[in-house]
């Protein structure tokens, strides 16, 4: 059941380590940290500006569909994969081109976030030269209540409770107030009294009655700006995706998948210096920062590779229609005429692959708090040695797919998920809020599987796709499986509450049963194409001193 055609050469365990010190490695770890900060910024970090400023949870959870943009990425990637973008594409090819132009997107959205503020507050230097922030009267009254409530939630006599106290006697100096030219009563206070005011909004009624004094017409320029960083950051994703196909051939994509994924890493990283930069100045500041690392990464693709994989075949012939028609059902053909009818299993195994990772990792911040741990204590786990086991992972993921074949890969990661998966029903059972020797083990060991499937299935997703529709396959692949293990993850919650913390966890893990059955069938009896072994003749004969010359596939 060999996965690998048979060649002239073995791989040693040096050939499978060095790859990854190779120019075309460097340049995909750029790609995936530009790939990355886009989507932590407009997914993790703009919702903790706007809490922070006291938006209610309805209106954040709004701008969650601002990534949608992400699961339906695949509608207009057949205009990265066949339009010509002008001056750039004769500057740098077509996948540089559209790189750069998507990166030049996510800088504008991201300085046009930096000149938003949802609070919708106007700003001015009272004779003292001291910066005010003036704002609705009655959004003065709801903050003086948030301080009171504050006050009362407080522990009487601790510390903390005598320093808000001798700080509420600074926030309560009487503001500046006057009418404005709309005739309402408007209040000013100083910049830095207001955002301290604004963190002390706790409770819900607060965040909802705050929501009466924020025009919707606050929120549409900060929106609009999101939905530009988001399809940006979707078209960057689908012209990522398709210079990493053609950079490679099939035995370098899980390497390449570990490289992209270590930068996607790098990205959180940022996004959390941005996090800092935040509170050491502001929020504004924080996201021209972001849009500054992003503008570097455009300008180090200028000195990147274009491939020149399946640059003929995107050629387009005809009447606009028939261009269109060949853009849009010619990806679809070649799936067909590649596959046949095994296009069913292969699909059917694309979306249940991961199904286990994804509902298990909605519930597991929720077992946390159930559990009684420490939520800096999760987070230093999660940050420092679960960080730590997600880089290993991808990197023993990619050598595992470079030396041993990719089909095995994935049965290892079928395992290793399993039983990582399962540890944390042994978590749910056996843990207390001291034993967190416990909770680093099943993070850990969550995080170290989850490395090592990331780049075994990715580098699987990318051995289906023909260089000529790198972009339009790749994105309709990957659609498939996030859309629908997203989707059904939207039960985890009720289905914990049916079944309890242990039983969850356990049928989560059992879902990468009918993944193994699948994966067995396609070995046993599936084509060469359906286990990833088509050679896409471009892709194989890629100029391979890129990579150092990597030896050939190992049989």
């Amino acid at each position: 059941m060999s996965d690998a055609a048979v060649t002239e050469e073995n791989r040693t365990w040096w050939d499978s380590i060095r790859v990854y010190f190779t120019p075309v490695m460097l340049s995909m770890l750029i790609l995936g940290f530009a790939s990355g900060l886009p989507l932590y910024m407009v997914f993790q970090k703009l919702s903790y500006w706007l809490r922070e400023v006291g938006i209610d949870r309805s209106t954040i959870g709004f701008f969650y569909w601002v990534t949608l943009s992400y699961s339906l990425k695949f509608l207009w990637a057949p205009i990265v994969d066949r339009y010509k973008i002008p001056v750039l594409h004769k500057l740098l090819g077509a996948r540089r081109s559209w790189i750069v132009t998507a990166i030049a997107g996510t800088v504008a959205a991201l300085c046009l976030i930096a000149t938003t503020d949802p609070t919708g507050s106007s700003y001015r230097n009272n004779d003292e030269g001291l910066r005010l922030a003036e704002f609705s009267a009655g959004e003065y009254a709801v903050l003086m209540e948030s301080l009171d409530a504050a006050l009362a939630n407080a522990e009487s006599g601790s510390e903390a409770e005598a320093e808000l106290r001798t700080e509420a006697d600074q926030l309560r100096q009487a503001p500046e107030r006057r009418v404005n030219e709309d005739g309402q009563e408007v209040v000013a206070i100083p910049v830095e009294d207001h955002r301290r005011l604004l963190d002390l909004v706790n409770e819900d009624e607060h965040f909802t009655a705050l929501k009466e004094y924020r025009d919707l017409w606050v929120f549409l320029p900060i929106a609009l700006a999101a939905l530009l960083l988001s399809y940006s950051g979707a078209t960057l994703d689908v012209a990522i995706d398709a210079w990493r196909i053609e950079s490679a051939p099939n035995r370098m994509q899980a390497n390449m998948a570990a490289g992209y994924s270590l930068g996607y890493r790098i990205a959180y990283l940022t996004s959390a210096l941005g996090l800092a930069i935040s509170q050491w100045a502001n929020w504004n500041v924080a996201f021209l920062a972001m849009a500054a690392a992003m503008a570097i990464s455009a300008f180090l693709v200028f000195f990147m590779k274009e491939p020149a994989a399946g640059a003929v075949k995107r050629e387009l012939k005809g009447s606009f229609p028939q261009k269109v028609a060949s853009a849009v059902w010619e990806p679809l053909r070649q799936f067909f005429a590649l596959l046949g009818w095994w296009i069913v299993p292969v699909i059917l195994f694309v979306m249940i692959y991961r199904m286990s990772d994804f509902t298990m990792g909605v519930m597991a911040s929720p077992l946390y708090s159930d559990l009684g741990f420490d939520r800096a204590v999760v987070g230093g786990i999660q940050g420092g040695p679960g960080l730590f086991a997600t880089m290993v992972g991808l990197f023993i993921g990619g050598l595992a797919v470079y030396r041993f074949g990719l089909m095995r890969a994935l049965v290892v990661g079928l395992v290793i998920t399993f039983i990582t998966n399962g540890a944390y029903a042994w978590l749910a059972a056996t843990a207390g809020p001291d034993e967190y020797w416990k909770l680093t083990v099943a993070i850990v060991g969550d995080n170290l599987a989850g490395g090592f499937v990331t780049t075994a299935f990715i580098a699987y997703l990318s051995s289906l796709v023909d260089p000529a529709n790198a972009a339009t396959q790749y994105a309709l692949l990957a659609s498939f499986y996030a859309f629908i293990a997203k989707f059904l993850s939207g039960f985890s919650g009720v289905l914990a509450d049916a079944v309890g913390w242990v039983n969850f966890f356990i049928i989560t893990a059992g879902y990468t049963i009918p993944a193994a059955a699948l994966l067995i069938y396609l070995l046993v009896a599936g084509p060469k194409a359906a286990k990833g072994l088509h050679k896409f003749a471009e892709r194989e004969t890629i100029d391979t001193k890129t990579a150092d010359e990597p030896p050939p596939e190992r049989a």
